[in-house]
């Protein structure tokens, strides 16, 4: 049988009994051409033969070349990866929210963490601190009134910085916040961590030797220096000029616990760390 490429229009001489039965493929040597050739079915009696003038040949003689037929195997579409939209959804959603909650927790400067009276941060609720940076938290706060030979009464907050980072910390120092029952803000005092006066003291001195007494950034012994990770700092700080300002300035009292103090309620006083620098290895 004869065949003919349909791109090229290269005709070549094909021997009928190879090609299967539904049909092959086969290519063109010429042009590389891939193709199907269906399968022939028989002819019918030709009819007499009716002569015709010569006719010039229109193309190339026709040339036997070897040609392998390849059977037909319809191709498959591949199926389409359809992701769930539900899923999607849900987990734009997760990543949505996470992003948030450690905007929060972790959005604002770990130095800045306040501490005391029963506003505690959501980081403090649950326990969460940002390892990478770390971080100065507070702990064991107390606050009392004392009286005082010469300015009446005066409040002290007591406590500790903890070393929450992976390094050592110089120079800790924290904020104290005082409030009235109303939750005014009646006074502040900033101190450095690791100085401290014993209860005569604090009763006999003059506001001037308190002030001194409690502003070293080293600390008593130099304990705010190189605090070890996970280690603590004790520190004081003492309100001397809220008993000035008239009863509208004073913070509300409580029943009285030890013998010349009386405990405030938490919300009363909050205390923060300010800053801390890197200490030496």
């Amino acid at each position: 049988m004869i065949i003919t490429c349909p791109e090229c229009l290269t005709k070549f001489q094909l021997d009928e009994t190879r090609v299967p039965e539904g049909g092959g493929k086969v290519r063109c040597s010429r042009c590389k051409h891939i193709f199907q050739v269906p399968k022939s079915e028989p002819a019918a009696e030709p009819p007499p033969p009716v002569e015709a003038p010569p006719e010039e040949p229109a193309g190339k003689p026709s040339e036997k070349i070897p040609i392998k037929i390849e059977p037909w195997i319809p191709r498959k579409k591949p199926p389409r990866n359809r992701l769930p939209l539900l899923p999607l959804v849900i987990a734009i959603l997760l990543l949505a929210g996470g992003g948030y909650g450690a905007w929060m927790l972790w959005g604002k400067s770990s130095e800045g963490e306040k501490s005391g009276g029963r506003f505690s941060t959501i980081k403090q609720f649950f326990g969460l601190r940002d390892e990478t940076k770390g971080s100065i938290t507070l702990d064991g706060l107390r606050g009392y009134f004392l009286e005082h030979t010469t300015l009446a009464k005066i409040f002290v907050i007591e406590g500790e910085a903890v070393n929450q980072w992976k390094e050592p910390r110089s120079f800790i120092k924290v904020k104290g916040t005082l409030q009235n029952a109303k939750g005014t803000i009646v006074e502040q005092r900033t101190v450095y961590c690791g100085n401290l006066l014993e209860e005569k003291d604090l009763k006999e001195l003059p506001k001037e030797a308190i002030e001194k007494s409690l502003s070293s950034q080293f600390g008593i012994s130099f304990s705010n220096v190189n605090i070890p990770p996970q280690k603590s700092v004790p520190f004081m700080i003492v309100f001397m000029d809220f008993a000035q300002k008239g009863t509208e300035g004073q913070p509300a009292s409580a029943p009285p616990g030890k013998a010349g103090e009386v405990s405030l309620e938490p919300s009363d006083f909050a205390v923060e760390v300010v800053s801390s620098q890197k200490g030496s290895k």
